[in-house]
């Protein structure tokens, strides 16, 4: 259960990021739509890439940006730290079921299991690929207060549906990580002394927690659907403020584009040597 409430803490902690989108740094000066079309243009580009050295550049320039905008390194590398840890279940067999030139083979009983030079290469690609992506949403999710960013959904047309939800969904996440972390704690205060991580009671335990949880998710989401249609919501989110571009928007635009495009065609463009070429 101390697992439980520790993991639920640094998630807790995670998700306030309200904070570094308030600080004056570059990327809060800009315009949340143009943030959002470049980065998501930069997500485009990085699945289209198939080399390493392309998406170390483009990480090296958000980490730029991350440290322009004033936010912490230490934050913007643990939020894709998070992810990157599940991304991992899928990235670690790649290089033993790729066929290719094996770098070693391993007899296991009447198998044979190896690792190959075309399946480490592919690993390598598939996470540095996930590591941009998730790179240039936490740059995005850091330098913006959300309702500006829900603000500025509304102005690239679209969907109302979809903004709703990711409008309701991020507002349900604070409040049922706090929700499952005070029935942690109160779960650990009857307690006399700590159960063990690996027994079935305290899986059982776990589980059972998870599933009070769905409940409360489902009847508190009735009653505040409820409370709202009865107050005139009609799906649309407003902001006393009003979005203006600028030159400094324009020109953000401009030079973030132009520098992912220039890496995308760089192998093209530039022919050099790593690994034996681009790879």
């Amino acid at each position: 259960m101390c697992m439980f409430k520790e993991l639920l803490k640094v998630l807790s902690e995670s998700l306030a990021i309200e904070k570094y989108a308030s600080r004056n740094g570059l990327l809060q000066r800009i315009d949340p739509r143009v943030k959002l079309i470049g980065l998501t243009c930069v997500i485009i580009f990085a699945v289209l890439m198939r080399n390493c050295l392309q998406f170390v550049i483009l990480l090296l320039f958000l980490t730029l940006l991350a440290v322009a905008s004033r936010i912490p390194l230490r934050t913007f590398f643990s939020r894709q730290a998070m992810v990157m840890i599940f991304s991992a279940i899928i990235i670690i067999p790649l290089p033993f079921i790729t066929p290719g030139t094996p770098v070693f083979v391993m007899p296991f009983g009447y198998w044979r299991i190896g690792v190959t030079v075309e399946g480490f290469f592919r690993a390598a690609v598939f996470g540095m690929r996930i590591w941009v992506c998730v790179a240039a949403l936490s740059l995005l999710t850091l330098s913006t207060r959300f309702a500006v960013l829900l603000h500025g959904m509304q102005r690239l047309r679209l969907p109302s549906l979809f903004v709703s939800l990711t409008a309701l969904t991020y507002r349900y996440i604070f409040l049922f990580t706090d929700e499952a972390y005070r029935m942690g704690l109160a779960r650990e205060a009857r307690m006399v002394k700590k159960e063990r991580v690996f027994r079935l009671r305290t899986w059982r335990t776990i589980s059972s927690m998870i599933g009070t949880l769905f409940i409360r998710a489902y009847e508190r989401g009735e009653r505040v659907y409820q409370t709202m249609i009865a107050r005139g919501f009609t799906g649309q989110f407003h902001l006393l403020t009003h979005l203006k571009m600028g030159l400094k928007d324009y020109g953000f635009a401009i030079g973030l584009l132009g520098i992912t495009v220039l890496v995308f065609f760089a192998p093209l463009l530039f022919p050099v040597t790593m690994f034996g070429g681009w790879f």
